[in-house]
């Protein structure tokens, strides 16, 4: 594949080890990436090309696949059936293997979990079988929270342990573009930009955090994750936002301060941009 895999920086809600998220679009479009955790992804409409390390194959309703970490991957939309009307839906759990910690998974019991998060560093397509055992219980996660959420995953993880009818799709010699140590930078770069969410942190401050000078940083920053410093810096406030707009009762004018931007108007603006409505709109739609 000629797209280089742009490294993805996953930051869990406040509260919680690992995310659960819907991914509701028009059409799921090119996003060729990787990110340290674990993924797993139910699309519940839709249906298109899926690649993960360098399997290629079609998916619909229904597709349930687990990826290991760092394992590049992406779920492209039929283009042609794209509605706003109709939109493409996923349900993405993604957490990391500290989330149960290196101890608990060496217990006897956990053997099959084990195993099958071994084999996903190829990627896992599930059959109908473990399909019908977790869809249910996957999308029961959107109401739990705290450590129901957390033993919810688990058994998640268990059933498909025992489901018969996986399938490894990558090759297992498939590896990602950036090497290890970019990883680690970029890593620390992303996580400055998400404890700043809300604060004025510039370029040069974060290229001074890297001991790089401005042009050489955002080179660095763009390879990685194929988007600019700014971009990805408005992106993890409107997240933040988003956030904010669901768990708590702030002001829009209040949540926009909070996140980082000077200007209500430039909020709405770039809110809509991303989210295709109003943060009230977002608010009245999402937060019950």
């Amino acid at each position: 594949m000629a797209v280089r895999a742009r490294i993805e920086k996953i930051l869990p809600p406040p509260a919680s080890s690992f995310v659960w998220k819907t991914r509701r679009e028009p059409a799921f479009g090119v996003y060729w990436h990787f990110h340290p955790e674990y993924q797993l992804t139910l699309v519940l409409r839709g249906k298109g090309m899926r690649f993960v390390g360098d399997d290629i194959g079609r998916f619909a309703a229904g597709d349930l696949v687990l990826t290991g970490p760092n394992l590049p991957h992406m779920w492209c939309s039929d283009r042609r059936r794209a509605s706003p009307r109709d939109p493409h839906e996923a349900v993405i759990i993604q957490f990391p293997e500290s989330v149960f910690g290196s101890s608990f998974l060496r217990l006897p019991e956990m053997a099959p979990v084990r195993r099958l998060l071994e084999l996903s560093g190829r990627g896992i397509r599930f059959g109908a079988s473990g399909r019908r055992a977790v869809a249910l219980r996957i999308r029961r996660m959107e109401r739990q929270r705290g450590l129901a959420r957390l033993i919810g995953l688990l058994e998640i993880l268990r059933r498909l342990a025992q489901s018969p009818g996986a399938r490894a799709l990558s090759s297992g010699g498939f590896r990602p573009s950036v090497a290890a140590v970019d990883r680690d930078r970029i890593d620390r770069i992303c996580r400055l930009i998400a404890d700043g969410a809300g604060r004025p942190l510039r370029l040069a401050q974060a290229a001074k955090a890297d001991h790089r000078s401005v042009p050489a940083f955002t080179r660095f920053f763009r390879k990685c994750t194929g988007r600019s410093f700014v971009e990805y810096r408005t992106e993890t406030r409107l997240g933040a936002a988003c956030r904010m707009l669901l768990e708590t009762d702030r002001s829009v004018a209040q949540v926009c301060r909070d996140a980082g931007f000077q200007s209500v108007a430039n909020f709405n603006r770039r809110f809509r941009r991303l989210k295709g409505m109003s943060p009230r709109e977002f608010r009245r739609q999402y937060s019950s």
